[in-house]
């Protein structure tokens, strides 16, 4: 895809307010309802969920952000709602997030009785940013009902912790900070700063942090977000030489168009941050280069399907795509480069979290081991090959190599780069109903909530899965497959060779999966079962790719 010529910034806080009759209907607007101002539509029109997710209450603070008079264009274009129904529904959706608050503090976001800090920490961001920005437009009666509802969060965010994230740890260091600029407790000020200084203790030598015991892209921009947003209401920057490294660590493997692979980490999030970056860019090169080419083009849709898309994540995130906007319009400067100039030539190989990159003039090549060998090429800032990794069915199931693992061995060799790794089984969590079940009564009291939660991170730490990610493998299983896949740079083409040896039965070539689907003829001598099989792809630089495939001979 091409970039679109239009402020990336500007394309997504638009997108946001033509979607704010969409957020407004899947708002309980009758006023004599007790579920009045809820947006978990599961919860309170279609009653498939027994408790309300708090995490939809965020869509009011996008209501109440959406009266700043940046959008009154949209508004007298006719896109916009009217500032008072769009405070009203702001009013509301505060009013049913303090009835959902547990009288110490908390929230339930994935399960009843969960008692989330995620939930409690992202939901007083949300709502502290739109005090920031609502100033003198937040009335009084909404004023104390905030200021309530901030004191107990913060009190309860302020004696715990949640380090199994990283990035977790950041947002609860901008939910207390936020929470002190709406109540003046200083308390809350001095908690904000021992979460940062208990975040940035746990920076890796590459310059991530870790997210469920390995690295994702996506939660490092997450990260950003949050740390900048503290620097910012507090003044404090500590935490600026910390992000700048994680930015550096960033840099190669943020594609020319402003998206990532979201193969390249733990969590399978492709989030590239929008209001970190614009914030750390008055103090760091790199960033004002990123920020000044979303400044000028935007990757479209891809840049917001991330976060945006569905129902779920407008309701959670819409806030920080309007903030971004917002927050950011003093901090724009001119880099003495492009972002494309500025990336490191050659291979950048990161042997911890293990994910590479190569750039060199337009070719720009992403190579990421730790999620099953993922190749995606780039001619300038055009997408022109997509290689998610390998598959195969046999009788006994469908095989593959997706799946996070940063132990799979890496080898430069001649100017290449090679994996290895085992096909595993496709195997995805979905609890069953004796669990869910111990889980509902397991969550039925403070006490005995924390021993389940404490229970569930140990099994995700131990699977290195969030566990809640549909598309997350959360299990190794058999190794009946090995898989080698070796991406070099020949000329100006890009070649991907991929070796498969079967332990037990031959490869039948009915089964062989080739990823992506050749889009012409495929060279293949495979006219027969084989225990070993190389599959070579190449791809040019006018866009033209060939495949072969063959078998290989192996000794036993």
């Amino acid at each position: 895809m091409t970039l679109i010529a239009s402020d990336d910034y500007a394309y997504q806080a638009a997108f946001v307010a033509d979607n704010a009759w969409r957020l407004l209907s899947m708002q309980d607007a009758d006023a004599l309802s007790p579920s009045h101002g809820c947006f978990h539509y599961a919860y309170w029109r279609d009653k498939t969920s027994e408790f309300a997710d708090a995490r939809f209450q965020e869509a009011g603070a996008t209501l109440g952000l959406l009266t700043h008079p940046h959008f009154d264009p949209a508004r007298a274009a006719g896109r916009l709602a009217p500032v008072e129904r769009l405070y009203d529904g702001f009013a509301a959706a505060l009013g049913a997030l303090a009835r959902q608050q547990y009288p110490e503090g908390c929230y339930d976001e994935w399960y009843k009785g969960e008692r989330g800090f995620a939930a409690t920490e992202f939901t007083t961001i949300a709502y502290g940013l739109a005090a920031r920005f609502m100033g003198e437009r937040l009335r009084p009666a909404e004023r104390a009902v905030l200021a309530e509802v901030m004191t107990k969060a913060g009190g309860w965010l302020a004696r715990r912790n949640d380090r199994v994230k990283a990035n977790h740890e950041a947002a609860a260091a901008a939910a207390l900070a936020l929470a002190w600029e709406v109540t003046g407790n200083a308390a809350f000020k001095a908690a904000a700063r021992a979460a940062v200084d208990d975040t940035l203790a746990r920076q890796q030598s590459e310059g991530w942090f870790p997210e469920i015991g390995g690295m994702d892209l996506g939660y490092c921009s997450v990260l950003l977000d949050y740390l900048m947003i503290h620097a910012t209401v507090t003044g404090d920057g500590l935490a600026i030489p910390a992000m700048r490294r994680l930015f550096a660590f960033m840099r190669p493997h943020i594609h020319p168009d402003g998206t990532i692979s979201p193969e390249s980490g733990l969590c399978l999030n492709p989030y590239v941050s929008r209001l970190g970056l614009g914030l750390l860019a008055a103090w760091d090169e790199d960033a004002a280069a990123l920020l000044a080419r979303l400044r000028t083009a935007s990757p479209g849709p891809k840049g917001l399907a991330p976060y945006l898309a569905d129902d779920l994540r407008l309701c959670r995130w819409s806030h920080l795509a309007v903030t971004a906007v917002l927050m950011t319009e003093r901090h724009d400067r001119v880099p003495a480069l492009s972002f494309e100039q500025r990336y490191p030539q050659g291979w950048t190989i990161r042997r911890d979290s293990l994910v590479a990159a190569f750039h060199r003039d337009d070719l720009h090549v992403y190579f990421a081991p730790a999620g099953g060998g993922a190749v995606r090429v780039y001619r300038g800032a055009t997408l022109v090959a997509e290689d998610i990794g390998v598959s195969l069915r046999d009788a006994s199931g469908h095989w593959g190599s997706v799946g996070y693992d940063t132990d799979r061995p890496l080898e430069e060799q001649d100017g290449g780069l090679e994996m290895r790794s085992a096909l595993r089984p496709a195997a995805f969590f979905y609890p069953s109903f004796p669990a869910r079940l111990i889980l509902r009564l397991g969550s039925s009291f403070a006490w005995s909530s924390y021993l389940m939660r404490a229970l569930i991170d140990a099994y995700r730490l131990r699977a290195r899965t969030a566990i809640n990610q549909s598309a997350a493998p959360v299990t190794k299983g058999r190794e009946t497959y090995d898989f080698s896949r070796r991406v070099e740079i020949i000329d100006n083409a890009v070649v991907v060779r991929d070796r498969l040896h079967s332990r037990g039965s031959a490869i039948a070539p009915a089964g062989l999966v080739l990823t992506p689907p050749p889009s012409g003829p495929v060279d293949t001598t495979l006219v027969m079962p084989a225990k070993a099989v190389e599959i070579r792809k190449i791809f040019n630089a006018d866009g033209t790719s060939a495949v072969t495939v063959g078998p290989m001979i192996v000794e036993e």
